[in-house]
């Protein structure tokens, strides 16, 4: 029997099961229609089928040196002859300070504000019953957003932009930045928790992630979805050796006193990858030190990196490690992702030295490991890990958890650094439950995290690292493992900065975060942002690497200038802020901390939300809500990707590859 087959009786046993779970469920089929981009038939109870509306989106990015300033715009279209609320779940970048939003309807401009989440929440209801158009920009999580866009006309066109800002990434001399367009299928742990469904996503919610539904958008699985268009306006600030990206094709043009103008060379393209940017200074150009202030409501804001020297390993003091690789084989895995993880974990292998002890764990629906416990890297043992990475496959659900729970589980060995590689594309919905266990559990480890694939979960990714005192390397590609993966070894064997304190001086204590700076590991960059005591003038960085220790003075007087260092500063103080809430802080308490922040800093913050409401009532007669669906990731298998849920939800499959009718078939409750 065929693998097709085989999956297609594992569906029909996943229906066969949920029904048996759920005495509501049933199937529905509906055929396809043809569709443009962005479009895909569905049918919700007893409902005509209908199409999802339509949206392009554009991203101009302003970089100047250290700071990249975004304008997302995304047109909202509606094919339909209905009255449609739109809903569109859709990713940014983890670390992007959300502070603006402009609604255009027609002639009409419409500037957004930041208010608490549920005075948002019914202000733009009670604009959706009053006939006006009106939009909505929630935080799902710090990386996933909900625009929702009240009474589109039929054929009417909305605009509707975004504005964020973030620090660009300086890592061994190199710049980078990420535009994400689309995300891989969460899974979601937990036994469903009936009658709290509210949105419209493809799973329920569920005890371990209540808002399931909310971050599970619909994947258009037949190859369109919502195209988008990048501008990047590059100012460096120094003469550029390279810039290129390895998402996408570029149009990269340079004049002479002139930033550089990049553009996708055939845009706008299906949004099914993230796009990525990377710039690298000539040589003897790259910076080790920049500040950057800012003036803002009468206080005085500081964004300040430091790159400490470089310390070449001494190979006579390598300190012998206990590495365990983690590699994460669930469905969501399947496609070229499986191929770039197993890639990865193999020169992770190879790169093990004489001293060194190993283990190899996978988990999908659960964890199991290579060797009852870790082994020296002698050749017989690698080659046995090898070999075994050749059965792997990928299916089932990511019950990370589990994974987790057996690689910090078991004590370390006292002769041995242990150090776990975390092998995953992070499509996970209970990130905090996981952050929660790793600062639990962690103790002297280390957690560094690779991720895979076209879209992977950023804010698990680098928040796993965070938690777990490592790094993040990310691999997008077959033709990026080599180089990624190496480079990370080399932080890996390289001593690492620690013990790292921040002296100010001119009095006053300035605010800055992070509060505890963390360990720093070969050609990362030390970065602050401070909220400065009047008579700051300066702070002195101390640290010890290899034995020897480390100082450098730093004036923190002028510098140059820019616009949103203030609004990063609260980007930042608001993350500590819900890092410390896994520690079971007060929630109440937290709200009432982080509020004022976001709203003096005009920030999307997980209890604050921007709203946009045109003043003239132009609609007519109810509304239906629609969702805009989302193009599944690029070299992500689609058979892989559909039971990525543990809970009963609808699941949208073309059979077409199964030589049958392409077909739609949605999971339905009645009643619902």
């Amino acid at each position: 029997m065929t693998k097709v087959s085989i999956f297609f009786l594992s569906v029909i046993g996943l229906w066969a099961a949920q029904a048996n779970a759920d005495p509501g469920f049933q199937p529905s089929r509906i055929d396809t229609v043809e569709a443009g981009a962005g479009m895909l038939l569905l049918e919700r109870d007893g409902e005509e089928p209908w199409l999802f509306p339509q949206v392009s989106t554009e991203a101009s990015i302003n970089v100047t040196g250290m700071i990249a300033r975004t304008h997302l715009t995304q047109v909202f279209e509606n094919p339909s002859e209905q009255l449609v609320d739109a809903v569109y779940v859709f990713p940014l970048p983890d670390t992007a300070a959300v502070d603006g939003l402009v609604m255009q309807v027609g002639e009409r401009t419409i500037r957004g504000e930041i208010q608490e989440r549920e005075d948002a929440a019914r202000r733009f209801e009670r604009a959706a019953r009053a006939g006006k158009v009106a939009s909505l920009v929630e935080q799902q999580r710090p990386n996933l957003f909900t625009t929702r866009v009240a009474n589109v006309a039929p054929g009417e066109l909305v605009r509707v932009q975004i504005s964020y800002q973030e620090d660009v990434r300086y890592d061994h001399g190199v710049f980078s930045l990420m535009f994400p367009s689309t995300l891989t299928p969460r899974y979601n742990p937990g036994s469903p928790e009936a009658g709290k469904t509210q949105g419209l996503g493809f799973a329920a919610n569920t005890s371990r992630v209540p808002d399931a539904d909310q971050i599970t958008p619909h994947l258009l699985v037949d190859g369109s979805g919502p195209l988008f268009d990048v501008r990047v306006a590059l100012d460096a600030g120094v003469p550029l050796l390279r810039v290129e990206s390895s998402s996408h094709a570029l149009d990269v043009q340079r004049a002479p006193g002139m930033p550089v103008s990049v553009r996708l060379e055939d845009g706008p393209v299906l949004a099914d990858r993230d796009f990525r940017l990377e710039w690298q200074p000539k040589l003897g150009t790259a910076p080790t030190s920049a500040l950057l202030t800012e003036d803002f409501a009468g206080e005085r804001y500081a964004l300040l990196m430091l790159l400490p020297p470089e310390v070449a390993p001494d190979p006579t003091a390598r300190l012998a490690r206990e590495t365990l690789f983690v590699i994460d084989t669930s469905g969501s895995m399947a496609g070229s992702s499986i191929a770039q993880a197993v890639a990865s974990l193999r020169i992770g292998l190879e790169a093990l030295g004489p001293k060194d002890h190993f283990n190899v764990i996978e988990f999908d629906s659960t964890a199991r490991q290579l060797f009852e416990s870790s082994r020296p890297a002698a050749r017989p043992n690698i080659d046995a890990a090898l070999a075994w990475l050749d059965g792997l496959d990928a299916d089932g659900g990511t019950e990370m958890l589990s994974a987790l729970t057996l690689a910090l589980g078991t004590a370390p060995d006292p002769e041995r650094v242990r150090q776990l590689v975390f092998i995953t594309d992070g499509s996970v919905g209970n990130e905090d439950e996981l952050f929660q266990f790793i600062k639990a559990q962690l103790g002297d480890q280390r957690m560094f995290t690779v991720g895979i694939g076209s879209a992977p979960n950023r804010h698990f990714m680098r928040g796993a690292a965070r938690f777990g005192r490592g790094t993040f390397t990310e691999v997008s590609s077959l033709t990026e493992v080599s180089a990624k993966m190496n480079a990370l070894w080399s932080k890996l064997e390289a001593p690492v900065l620690h013990d790292l304190r921040l002296s100010w001086h001119g009095g006053g204590e300035p605010e800055a975060w992070p509060a505890r700076s963390p360990d720093l590991y070969q050609g990362e960059p030390l970065m602050i942002l401070a909220k400065l005591a009047a008579q700051t003038r300066g702070v002195t960085v101390s640290g010890r690497r290899a034995g020897q220790t480390f100082k450098e003075e730093v004036n923190v007087v002028g510098g140059a200038t820019e616009r949103g260092i203030h609004r990063l500063w609260a980007r930042r103080k608001i993350e500590a802020l819900m890092d410390s809430s896994l520690d079971g802080s007060d929630p109440a308490s937290l709200r009432a901390t982080v509020v004022p922040i976001a709203l003096k800093h005009h920030l999307v913050s997980k209890f604050t939300s921007l709203v946009a409401i045109d003043s003239v009532a132009s609609a007519s007669g109810p509304a239906v809500r629609r969702e805009v669906g989302s193009a599944l990731p690029a070299g992500n298998a689609m058979f892989g990707n559909l039971p990525q849920t543990a809970t009963p939800g609808p699941i949208c499959l073309l059979l077409g590859a199964l030589s049958l009718a392409a077909a739609c078939v949605v999971q339905r409750r009645v009643g619902s």
